[in-house]
């Protein structure tokens, strides 16, 4: 079947004429602007636990939003409905609904929407081998991670969770202006949470991959590195507090680069609400440091062809040697701004536009892990923060817990635990002395091993 004919499962063609006739309704009532924004998705799950089949599911859901633009002399109201409802013979009374929503907002000047532009030159994003998976090829493999985890080690006590699943999904935006971009594409996913014991001592561990199709999975890989964590958890020591080196995991790197593409969202600058406010074109990092978000990555799981705005996706370099280049935009913000858009809009059924990243990651250095041990010298690996979430985004502060393992001569030693890892995103940021040559994915976004010189940790 071809990639038309499955989008089409999804949303068909008598549906699309449906919504553009809303389209052209909201229009003769007097709307400046309206949109449709759909969603439709089906998924297929099967979890095990310690060898037995504990749920295997299948579901399919779908939404879509309608946002109507009502003109005035001080900027554009704006009304959204939405409904899960995709069997009705029209819509009108959807865009009734949010025309009569958008004249209790407040205007706004800066509202804008995107003129039809772009082609969708990326590779194919759906791929029907997960689709094509029976409800026992689904168990089988869950119960294939689970296999490989109890076979690499004896100290596996219990499997909480071992899941597969696999899914795709379609999307659709309309406008009056012409702009229909449209998107599909496919996952697959595997995941295990189990626990460890050792000397009394019990450790929760888990770990997960996904990837396009079911051969972009290693299923023992993830059985396996889900028990190397938990092995390197268990029986931990505690260290006094002080300041050390710190190399961060690539797992830890990537939440935390995360939480600074966040913060360089230009509705949060607007609001004075980001510790990068009025940094654009200054040094906020180490020169080391580039980072990316690439919405048109031929191979990045966040690949779309289009932004939630219609704009055609593109590369944005955040930060380049250190150097603040971009912050984030919908085309509202960039209009207030009065800067070009970025490409990076997202969107649900039921909000605005707001900010995302697509294809998030930084540029790979040129040291192996043992190279950044060894550079450490006495030090913390660290591959566990708890509470990232408690992050000021203004001033930056951070105080959160964080276990990992003790570096000793330049070498991985005992694992420590109940550390709190304090301080600013600035220290972290403007800290990195050496970045490693492990760029590793975790769906959409990447992270790697990186060596913060000085870093203070609290301890026993």
């Amino acid at each position: 079947m071809s990639d038309q004919a499955v989008f089409r499962t999804f949303i068909p063609e008598a549906l699309e004429d449906r919504l553009q006739a809303g389209i052209r309704w909201a229009q003769a009532q007097g709307a400046e602007g309206a949109e449709v924004y759909m969603s439709v998705s089906r998924s297929r799950r099967a979890k095990v636990q310690n060898g037995a089949l504990e749920d295997l599911t299948t579901s399919k859901r779908g939404g879509l939003g309608v946002r109507v633009l009502r003109g005035g002399a001080s900027g554009v109201r704006t009304g959204i409905a939405t409904t899960t409802d995709l069997t009705r013979e029209d819509f009108k009374y959807l865009f009734t609904q949010a025309w009569e929503l958008s004249a209790l907002g407040d205007p706004d000047p800066w509202v804008r929407q995107a003129e039809p532009s772009g082609v969708d030159d990326l590779p194919e994003r759906h791929d029907p081998r997960g689709a094509a998976l029976t409800p026992e090829d689904r168990i089988n493999r869950a119960l294939a991670v689970e296999a490989s985890a109890r076979a690499a080690s004896d100290k596996v006590v219990a499997v909480r969770d071992a899941s597969w699943a696999d899914g795709e999904g379609a999307t659709l935006l309309l406008t009056q202006k012409g702009v229909r971009a449209l998107d599909l594409g496919s996952s697959c996913s595997a995941s295990i949470e189990l626990a460890l014991e050792e000397a009394g001592d019990r450790q929760a561990s888990w770990h997960w991959d996904m990837g396009r199709h079911p051969g972009a999975l290693d299923l023992a890989a993830i059985g396996r590195e889900a028990v190397a964590k938990g092995l390197r958890k268990l029986n931990p020591a505690q260290i006094e507090a002080g300041r050390y080196n710190v190399v961060l995991h690539p797992e830890v790197a990537v939440d935390i680069l995360g939480i600074v593409a966040g913060m360089l969202s230009a509705e949060a600058v607007l609001k004075q609400r980001s510790l990068f406010t009025g940094k654009l074109g200054e040094r906020i990092a180490s020169p080391l440091l580039t980072l990316v978000d690439d919405g048109r990555l031929p191979a990045g799981l966040g690949s779309e062809p289009w932004d939630g705005e219609g704009l055609p996706t593109r590369r944005n370099v955040l930060i380049q040697n250190g150097i603040l280049g971009t912050y984030l935009h919908t085309l509202k913000t960039a209009a207030e701004m009065g800067v070009p858009p970025t490409g990076t809009a997202g969107r649900g059924t039921g909000s605005n536009p707001g900010v995302t990243c697509f294809n998030l990651f930084p540029e790979q250095g040129d040291k192996t892990p043992d190279q950044l041990y060894a550079l450490a010298g006495e030090g913390v690996l660290i591959t566990e923060l708890m509470g990232l979430h408690t992050i000021d985004p203004v001033s930056g502060d951070l105080s959160v817990g964080a276990s990992g393992i003790r570096i000793r001569g330049g070498a991985l030693a005992e694992s420590v635990d109940k550390m709190t890892f304090a301080g600013n995103l600035r220290d972290f940021l403007t800290g990195i002395v050496a970045l490693g040559d492990d760029l590793h994915w975790y769906g959409s976004s990447a992270g790697l091993s990186v060596l913060l010189a000085d870093m203070s940790l609290g301890g026993a």
